[in-house]
C-alpha cells in the first residue's frame, strides 16, 4: 500500500487531530484510516466516552504502510539488530527511507489542518511529533510538537495508548480515555499553559534557614500540609525536598559535585538538619509522601529523626484501585492538571549533568505529590473508601516499627543450612562437569542457550513476557518432556538453580550489623492487600514469603 492510497479523513481545519502509528488491516483494505470494526471502531467509542466526536477530528497516520506482521521495528529500528543496510537516520533512529517522506507528509497535513491539539496514538506517532519514545511513560503529558521540519505552527500534543493496545489490555482503556479528556480540554485554546513553579534549588545558608523558619511559624499558627521527597546517591541522601503548595517547593542539597566535602559546611549542616527536624516533627505538620517507607528509612538512618506522615499517595491509590499502577508518574498523569512526564530527568546520576537538573527534579516530585494528594482525597470520598483508606494509612507506623526492629536469626541453624546446601551444590556441579566435559554456569543465559539449542539442537523456547529465546525453568521442563535423553542434565540444572537460589537468597541473606534481618514490607505490594517483603534499601533481608515451608 503506498502513501497516496491511504486517505486521511475529517474536517480541515480542525481543533483536534488524530495521528495513528500505522494502518490496520481494515485500513489497508479500504484505503481509509481508522475504519472497520476493530481498532478504528474502538477509537470512536473511546473518543465518545471522552466527549469527542471522531468525525469532528482530522484523522491520519504517520506510517502510510502497514509493517509486516504489524512489527514497528521493520520500519523504525529499535536496536542494532533491527538496522538494515538501506536504513537512514531519521531524528535519532535508523529507519526505512520512506519514514522520512512520511514525516514530511505529516508535517504538511499539520500545516493545513492547524489543530490546537494532536492526539498521538502510540509510540511511532509520539516519536514523529515530539522525538520522545515510550508511550506508557509519556501518555497523558501535554507537550509541544517538535517536528524536525520547518513549520510556522507548533500545536500541542497529548500522547496516549493506541486503541489496538487498549483492546489487548482492556484495563488500560480508562487511562487512554482520561488522556483524551485532557486533549479535549487543551483543544479549546492554543499554546501550553504551564504553572509558574517557584522552586528554590540552590539555597544559601540564610535562605534555607529562612524558609524553614517560615514553615515552622506557619505550622505554629495552623496545620499545614507538606509533601516530602528525598533523592539518594551512593547509598546516602543527596537532597531532600519540601513542597507547601502544588507550585512551590525547596530542595535542600547535601551532596554536590563541585563540593565533594558536602554542600554545607561542618557548622551549617547540623543547624540545617535541626531546623528541618523541627519542621517535619511539628505536631501540625501534615506530611505527605509517595512510597514513603523508602524515604523514611533513609531519613531515620542518616538524619536521625522521624518525620510526621499523615498520608502516603501510593497507599491511597492502592486503597481505591488495588490493581492499578501506583508510580508517582502514573498518579500525576491522572490527578495533576498540568502534567508532563519528567521522571527521565532523574534517572541515573551523571556528574556531567548540572546538579540543578536533579534538584529541579526533586522539587517536581514534591509538587506533583502535593497535587496528587489533593485529588486523591476527593476521590477517596467519592469512591466511598474513606474508612478503608484511613485504616491502610494507619498501618504505615506498625509496619515501619517491624521493619526497624527486624527479625532475629538463629545463626547456628543458618550455618547448619549452609553446610547442608554447599555439598549438594558441589555434587550437582561435578555431575554436570563430568557429563559435559566443562564447567557450566547455569545462571548464564548465553552458556545455557549454547548448551540447549546448539549442542543438543533442541527446539527453541520463547519467554511469555519478553518473547525472546529463553532457557528458564518452564522451558527446560518442556524440553525434558520432548527429549528423554536431555532429562538427567535438565533435572540437574533445575536442582542446581534451586539450591543456589536457596543458598544465596535465603540461607545467606544479608543481615544487619547486629545480626538481625531487616526487610522492607510493602503494604501496597499485592492486589489482594497481602503484604509483600523484599530486601530493604540497604541490602538487608529478602522476600520472606518465598522461603519454602518447613525451613
Amino acid at each position: 500500500m503506498t502513501a497516496a492510497l491511504l486517505r486521511p479523513i475529517g474536517p480541515c481545519p480542525a481543533s483536534i487531530m488524530l495521528v495513528g502509528e500505522f494502518p490496520s488491516e481494515a485500513d489497508v483494505n479500504t484505503g481509509i484510516v481508522f475504519c472497520g470494526s476493530g481498532p478504528g471502531a474502538e477509537l470512536g467509542r473511546m473518543l465518545q466516552s471522552a466527549g469527542i466526536f471522531k468525525s469532528s477530528c482530522f484523522q491520519t497516520m504517520f506510517l502510510r504502510e502497514r509493517p509486516p506482521k504489524g512489527d514497528l521495528s521493520r520500519f523504525i529500528a529499535q536496536k542494532k539488530a533491527d538496522v538494515l543496510p538501506g536504513h537512514v537516520l531519521v531524528r535519532d533512529k535508523y529507519a526505512a527511507p520512506a519514514v522520512a517522506q512520511w514525516l514530511e507528509i505529516l508535517s504538511r497535513e499539520i500545516e493545513l489542518c492547524r489543530p490546537n491539539v494532536i492526539i498521538a496514538l502510540g509510540n511511532a506517532a509520539l516519536w514523529a511529533l515530539t522525538g520522545e519514545w515510550g508511550i506508557t511513560s509519556w501518555r497523558g503529558s501535554v507537550l509541544q510538537a517538535d517536528l524536525p521540519l520547518a513549520l510556522d505552527y507548533r500545536p500541542k500534543v497529548v500522547p496516549t495508548l493506541p486503541p489496538g493496545l487498549c483492546m489487548a489490555k482492556y484495563e488500560w482503556r480508562p487511562q487512554a480515555i482520561h488522556d483524551m479528556k485532557r486533549a479535549l480540554k487543551e483543544s479549546r485554546s492554543q499554546g501550553i499553559n504551564r504553572p509558574d513553579y517557584q522552586f528554590i534549588i540552590r539555597p544559601d545558608y540564610s535562605t534555607a534557614l529562612s524558609v524553614l523558619d517560615q514553615l515552622y511559624r506557619q505550622l505554629d499558627s495552623a496545620p499545614t500540609k507538606l509533601s516530602i521527597d528525598i533523592e539518594t546517591r551512593a547509598g546516602h541522601i543527596s537532597c531532600i525536598g519540601l513542597a507547601w503548595s502544588k507550585t512551590s517547593a525547596i530542595c535542600l542539597p547535601f551532596m554536590c559535585v563541585e563540593r565533594p566535602e558536602g554542600y554545607w559546611s561542618e557548622q551549617e549542616e547540623p543547624t540545617i538538619l535541626f531546623a528541618l527536624s523541627k519542621v517535619l516533627q511539628h505536631p501540625n505538620c501534615i506530611g505527605v509522601g509517595q512510597n514513603f517507607h523508602y524515604d523514611i528509612q533513609y531519613i531515620q538512618r542518616f538524619f536521625c529523626f522521624t518525620p510526621r506522615l499523615a498520608r502516603d499517595t501510593m497507599l491511597a491509590n492502592h486503597t481505591m484501585f488495588p490493581g492499578m499502577q501506583k508510580s508517582l508518574a502514573f498518579l500525576a498523569s491522572i490527578y495533576c492538571e498540568h502534567y508532563a512526564y519528567w521522571k527521565d530527568d532523574g534517572k541515573g546520576w551523571d556528574p556531567s549533568i548540572p546538579e540543578e537538573k536533579y534538584w529541579t527534579y526533586n522539587c517536581m516530585d514534591c509538587v506533583y505529590t502535593f497535587e496528587v494528594d489533593d485529588g486523591q482525597q476527593v476521590a477517596v470520598d467519592q469512591t466511598g473508601k474513606r474508612d478503608v483508606h484511613d485504616f491502610q494509612q494507619k498501618l504505615f507506623w506498625p509496619v515501619l516499627r517491624s521493619m526497624n526492629r527486624g527479625v532475629r536469626v538463629d545463626m547456628a541453624k543458618r550455618n547448619e543450612f549452609i553446610q547442608l546446601l554447599l555439598p549438594q551444590i558441589q555434587a550437582h556441579e561435578a555431575f554436570l562437569s563430568d557429563i559435559l566435559g566443562y564447567d557450566l554456569n547455569v545462571g548464564s543465559p548465553p552458556q545455557m542457550q549454547d548448551l540447549v539449542y546448539r549442542q543438543f539442537n533442541l527446539p527453541k523456547q520463547y519467554s511469555r513476557t519478553s518473547g525472546g529465546v529463553t532457557c528458564d525453568d518452564e522451558a527446560l521442563n518442556k524440553l525434558m518432556e520432548k527429549e528423554p535423553l536431555f532429562r538427567p542434565i535438565g533435572t540437574a540444572i533445575l536442582e542446581l538453580r534451586s539450591l543456589g537460589k536457596f543458598l544465596s537468597t535465603y540461607a545467606m541473606a544479608k543481615l544487619d550489623i547486629d545480626g538481625r534481618m531487616r526487610c522492607s514490607f510493602a503494604i501496597a505490594g499485592t492486589n489482594t492487600f497481602r503484604f509483600s517483603s523484599s530486601a530493604n534499601p540497604f541490602g538487608s533481608g529478602a522476600n520472606l514469603q518465598n522461603i519454602p515451608a518447613g525451613n
